[in-house]
């Protein structure tokens, strides 16, 4: 009796914060013969001792109990059906019994008990079953004809033999947690390969923390679709996914925590959908993902947090399409490269955060994406087919180094990391987006491959606001040699080699700039690759604020064609060409500055390609320049020999000033000579060209004068600017191209 009345007694007092919600249960062989809301009771006692006897005091009366008529208590919560109402299932730790009161046992649900193992067989719809209580040895298979409803109420229940919930049964199944925890868990040897199973559809919902750990394989394995409404899941240590479900996922709202899965997070056969709600994921095998989908991954509201070190890891992994309109998604991607044999050669499989087989579509919420220095390769966001974004909010840090391996046989390639990827098209229309890539030959933005030589990148949208998509993308780390070359200037036989080049911005198709604020830098020290903006084919530039330093190679190169025909653009490279383009340059339109270095580098070059002007104003500085073609011009240019560091003003022959300049300075020490020769130390060519210069006209070139006042904008002064001292010149222009000497020597 003492036995009983410390346990009741106890339970009554964890309940005592929440009386108004709960009722109390006497049972006698699994029949309630009392039931009583605990918040009418005044007092409860003891009275006498052999036998002792309950006094229940309430507003009902006074209701006496000898302690042999009933053998346990429990207590559920008024919205709770009544006795009568629900079948009460209660696994008693203490007396090693199973209490059942089951109303509808002559009206279709069945329920045998062999230790603590139950077995439901019901043919009746809709039916609540109230389950309670603890049992380190028990189990609860449910076969049913028709759906029902299964409430959990302060539950423990671990198996040592199968599922500790089971439901075979192809039903719908809703189970409701109302109490603050409850905890299901299986054994290593369990036949089932879930603590938690249902053959049909699945929802979940609920206030309390249902604690599912899967030691056998997964945690909860679900046939249907699973549907999760509120309340909190915890997966801890399950041996193979947390949660697999052979249909859909719908994640309404509710919070799940998962640790230490032994395969994937969640592995979903269908799609996935989560409206709202907070997802806590870690998974550590190699090869697995936080979340894995072979239907299509919807995210429209909510928190995705995933952390995955397994090496080839993927943080979300769709076979189809990804849709992300809202939510804070936040993926830290520790793991790294593996190399995986398929058919005879070496193909890289990276831990990357976001991994898509087809498209990617991205038209808002907040990313936080990070790959430490651990994973060498990974990809930030990475897309097989297309990848559009149009409105999210990104940081995304990669910060391991890249790496060379074999192919096949003396066949060298390497991989490196990349914030965003695609093998299609990419389209990043507007947003806020921050790149960092500072590993070894790592990219901010990589479009296409050499499988994949058409895939184009397009940047803002026709005739939008520059404030709609804010783009900034720095690398700072160097090259990869693959397989060395000769080396030396000009390029001759043998000079060159194979190399992973670090990228702010690669497209390996063309590449069109509409609109936007993109600002890109590349401060690798050591060695030139490090372009900002690069086309492998044609790149165009309608519109924008663009801004591009490199420190050792180009800041704007494109294979076949740069064309430039508005936007405000600024490239400048400490050690190579400002804007270089190996095929023709057509400048239309926009306000463009271009600083090169020494000579032979120049602000602008086309390698003596077609050099066609016909609007914009622009200067191009170096120690060299590629001259406008003058046949096809068709606003003049002059071409100002001058020095480094010189201010240069141009005015009209009425004294108006059309351009106040600072040449900058050129880095670095040494120089001078150059290929083909000419230039060398100080000497610097201004290329000019604005609309209000006319042929047949004549113009004062002053030089080597003080600029004070204005808006200085990377040299280019506007406003009320100030001229003083300095020598000057007279430049007529009879021609699309006039050389003037101010200063400087010549190329």
């Amino acid at each position: 009796m003492k036995k009983i009345a410390s346990i009741f007694l106890a339970l009554l007092c964890s309940l005592c914060l929440y009386a108004q919600d709960y009722h109390i249960n006497l049972y006698q062989s699994g029949t309630v013969i009392h039931n009583e809301n605990v918040n009418e009771i005044e007092q409860m006692r003891f009275q006498g001792s052999h036998p002792a006897t309950l006094l229940i005091d309430g507003q009902s009366g006074v209701h006496s109990f000898p302690i042999t008529a009933f053998d346990s208590i429990t207590f559920t919560q008024q919205g709770d059906a009544p006795a009568g109402d629900a079948v009460y299932i209660n696994y008693n730790d203490y007396t090693g019994l199973v209490e059942i009161d089951n109303p509808f046992s002559n009206s279709g649900v069945g329920i045998s008990v062999n230790g603590n193992d139950v077995t439901v067989n019901s043919t009746r719809s809709n039916v609540l079953y109230i389950v309670s209580g603890s049992s380190a040895n028990g189990s609860l298979t449910f076969y049913s004809t028709s759906s029902f409803n299964l409430k959990l109420s302060y539950l423990s229940l671990t198996s040592t033999s199968t599922a500790a919930i089971s439901i075979p049964s192809p039903v719908d199944v809703a189970i409701i947690n109302e109490s603050s925890f409850c905890n299901l868990a299986d054994n290593a040897n369990s036949s089932m390969n879930g603590a938690l199973y249902a053959a049909g559809n699945l929802s979940i919902s609920g206030v309390g923390i249902l604690q599912v750990t899967g030691n056998a394989k997964h945690g909860i394995l679900v046939d249907g679709n699973l549907t999760m409404n509120d309340g909190e899941i915890l997966i801890l240590d399950t041996d193979s996914d947390g949660i697999h479900c052979g249909g859909n996922l719908l994640w309404n709202s509710g919070r799940l925590t998962l640790e230490s899965a032994g395969s994937d997070g969640l592995d979903i056969s269908g799609n996935v959908t989560i409206q709202n709600g907070e997802l806590n994921i870690n998974t550590t095998a190699e090869g697995q993902r936080g979340i894995k989908v072979s239907g299509i991954f919807t995210m429209n509201n909510g928190s995705l947090e995933i952390n995955h070190s397994g090496n080839s890891s993927k943080g979300i992994k769709a076979d189809s399409n990804i849709n992300i309109t809202g939510g804070q998604i936040t993926i830290v991607s520790s793991g790294s490269t593996v190399l995986e044999s398929v058919n005879n050669q070496n193909i890289p499989s990276y831990c990357s955060a976001i991994k898509c087989d087809t498209d990617i579509n991205i038209t808002g919420g907040t990313f936080n994406i990070t790959l430490p220095t651990s994973n060498q390769g990974g990809k930030g966001i990475s897309a097989d087919g297309n990848l559009t974004i149009d409105g999210a909010t990104m940081t995304i840090t990669t910060q391991g180094n890249g790496a060379t391996y074999t192919v096949s046989g003396s066949t060298k390639d390497a991989y490196t990391s990349c914030c965003l990827r695609s093998d299609g098209n990419m389209s990043i229309l507007s947003g806020n987006l921050t790149l960092s890539s500072s590993g070894t030959g790592a990219k901010g933005i990589n479009v296409g491959d050499d499988s994949h030589t058409t895939s184009t990148l397009t940047l803002g949208t026709s005739g939008g606001s520059n404030d709609d998509l804010i783009l900034n993308v720095t690398t700072s780390g160097e090259r990869i040699t693959v397989s060395s070359g000769g080396g030396g200037w000009p390029p001759g036989p043998g000079s060159g080699g194979d190399y992973a080049n670090p990228k702010g911005i690669k497209s390996r198709g063309n590449m069109t700039i509409e609109s936007g604020t993109i600002t890109v830098n590349c401060t690798q020290t050591q060695n030139e690759g490090g372009e900002c903006i690069e086309s492998k084919a044609k790149l165009t530039i309608n519109g924008g604020n663009i801004e591009a330093y490199s420190k050792k190679d180009d800041a704007v190169n494109a294979t076949q064609n740069i064309t430039i025909n508005g936007g405000t653009y600024y490239a400048h490279s400490d050690a190579n060409d400002g804007t270089d383009s190996n095929g023709t340059l057509f400048v239309n339109g926009g306000m463009i500055l271009s600083s090169g270095s020494r000579s032979p580098e120049e602000g602008f070059d086309c390698d003596n390609n077609q050099f066609k002007i016909t609007g914009s104003t622009m200067i191009g500085t170096g120690g060299a320049t590629s001259n406008p073609t003058s046949s096809v011009c068709t606003q003049p240019t002059l071409k100002i020999n001058t020095q480094a560091g010189y201010a240069i003003q141009i005015l009209k022959s009425d004294g108006t000033v059309i351009c106040t300049y600072k040449c900058p300075e050129f880095s670095g020490t040494g120089g001078g000579g150059g290929w083909p020769g000419g230039g060398g130390g100080n000497s610097m060519v201004m290329l000019f060209t604005d609309p209000q210069l006319q042929t047949g006209q004549s113009y004062t070139v002053k030089y080597n004068g003080t600029i004070s006042g204005g808006t200085n904008w990377n040299g280019y002064y506007t406003g009320n600017v100030t001229y003083t001292g300095g020598s000057q010149t007279t430049a007529n222009v009879n021609s699309m191209l006039t050389t003037v000497n101010a200063g400087g020597g010549g190329w």
